[in-house]
């Protein structure tokens, strides 16, 4: 396969007994392992700064009383009902919280979060909780101490900058959201609504290095970044390294950023620092290399906030790419994996021209997608990725009203929408259902421009062989295999 493509999550824990450092940069493990012992960590005793965080706190009331000062009395959750949605994973995970604050501006999530750290409590930092490998939520009851969650998606801004070359990205920014805001001007975003969640936030795919199926652009990646981060003293410090001059109160600075009270003059251009992986395309290519060309917790890729399974207020700073002038799919299927391996290590040896994006999927993993994920299929065929954050969170909504009734499936809404779904007619292309029965493994290429004529050329001398074939997609048959695609990492909970 062209690269090795990892569905990550949308946001992530954070206590304040941890060190904000980076988390495990030693050895190849899964974004789950990691969580879970960093989860682990607060069932152990208090460390010291923890200790000095606990000392004289003040009482929930008067914690809940002050949250409700700074963000408002309906933006402060507290009841099992009402904090449902927002404990509970999308895939696993569900734990006790305190409450939830929903801050609606930069400056009353920094004071939400100092009061939460006065207190002495557990924050989770949490976006869309969309993701499917945790982080986004409790798991469990066996913390040291009480949780907080900070949902933060009622700040959802985007600033261009360089005339929409770069973006600053506030926590609750969302890629559907800032793809939109980029599409007017002809750019593409960093990352792509890829094959793990739906509604995914841009903070948390720069926490998770996600995108690794994007070969041009690389995983989600910034250097330029402004957060949050508690000292071993317990003290909220707030580190800008955005490349933006903003002053140095914190209120003033987090209030500057989001009015855009900057010129030009302030936003520096340091060439030492990038907002992107320059080198992806270069390192993929390394096909003899002793290590996977991505992994999660790769060190080449993690630094400050990128990769840090979670910062404490994240605000990035991020590269936005120009679109692709001809854009062509290539469908491949094999009963044989050896050669996909032979097609990646061509590819990425001998073109000249990388492909913009390569996804694999499995017999199964098409089988269970297209028959449990066909309702999201169609929501977004039909109803367009615009309306699906909206359509999720009324989802979200209708289950935590259902989990109040005993009687009621937990998964009612599921149910109901994929009975729905099954009374429309088959929704795939013929080919791919061909695909379907005769072979085991699937490959699909994204080409552009001047790689489209190399790929033609190359997968017509190696296809059809003995074990395997390749046919060019259709515009409609390209878009409805990635929408699959797209669909089947959720499948399986389902």
């Amino acid at each position: 396969m062209p690269t090795r493509s990892i569905g990550i999550g949308s946001a992530a824990v954070v206590s304040f007994c941890v060190p904000r450092t980076r988390i495990d940069v030693h050895g190849i493990k899964s974004k789950q392992k990691r969580t879970r012992e960093l989860r682990m960590r607060l069932g152990r005793p208090m460390s010291a700064s923890a200790r000095l965080m606990s000392a004289a706190k003040p009482d929930n009331a008067t914690l809940l009383n002050s949250l409700r000062r700074v963000v408002g009395s309906r933006y402060v959750l507290m009841s099992p009902a009402s904090t449902r949605r927002c404990r509970k994973g999308f895939r696993f995970g569900d734990g006790p919280a305190l409450a939830v604050a929903r801050p609606g501006s930069l400056v009353e999530q920094w004071r939400a979060l100092r009061l939460c750290a006065a207190a002495g409590k557990i924050v989770i930092m949490q976006a869309s909780n969309t993701g499917l490998t945790g982080g986004s939520t409790p798991d469990g009851a066996q913390y040291d101490r009480e949780i907080v969650i900070i949902n933060t998606m009622r700040i959802a801004k985007v600033h261009l900058l360089d005339r929409g070359r770069q973006v600053v990205c506030f926590p609750g920014a969302t890629l559907f959201q800032l793809e939109k805001a980029l599409a007017a001007i002809g750019r593409n975003a960093h990352s792509v609504i890829g094959s793990s969640c739906i509604g995914a936030s841009v903070f948390g795919g720069i926490c998770n290095n996600s995108g690794g199926a994007l070969i041009h652009r690389g995983p989600a990646f910034t250097q330029m970044a402004l957060y949050a981060q508690i000292d071993a003293s317990g003290n909220v410090t707030l580190v800008n390294h955005l490349g933006i001059e903003l002053g140095s109160d914190p209120e003033e600075m987090l209030g500057r950023l989001e009015r855009g009270e900057f010129g030009e003059k302030d936003i520096q251009h340091d060439p030492e620092r990038f907002c992107s992986d320059h080198g992806y395309q270069e390192h993929v290519r390394e096909i003899d290399a002793p290590t996977p060309a991505r992994f999660n917790a790769d060190p080449k890729r993690l630094f400050e906030s990128s990769g840090s399974a979670g910062k404490v207020m994240l605000f990035a700073r991020l590269d936005t790419f120009p679109k692709e002038g001809r854009i062509v799919d290539f469908y491949i299927g094999t009963n044989d994996p050896n050669e996909l391996e032979q097609i990646r290590r061509h590819i990425l040896s001998k073109f000249k021209a990388l492909p913009v994006e390569g996804e694999y999927l499995h017999r199964d993993a098409f089988t269970i997608a297209e028959k449990y994920r066909k309702d999201t299929f169609l929501s977004i065929q039909y109803l367009g990725t615009d309306r699906l954050p909206t359509m999720f969170a009324i989802k979200g909504w209708f289950d935590a009203w259902c989990a109040r009734l005993k009687f009621i499936p937990h998964d009612l809404s599921d149910r109901v929408m994929q009975a729905l779904s099954a009374l429309f007619p088959k929704h795939l292309p013929k080919r791919l259902y061909d695909y379907h029965a005769r072979f085991e493994h699937h490959l699909m290429l994204r080409m552009a421009d001047e790689g489209i004529e190399e790929a033609r050329t190359y997968l017509s001398s190696v296809f059809p062989s003995t074990r395997g074939a390749c046919f060019e997609c259709t515009k409609e048959e390209g878009i409805k295999a990635f929408l699959l695609r797209f669909a089947a990492a959720g499948a399986a909970i389902r």
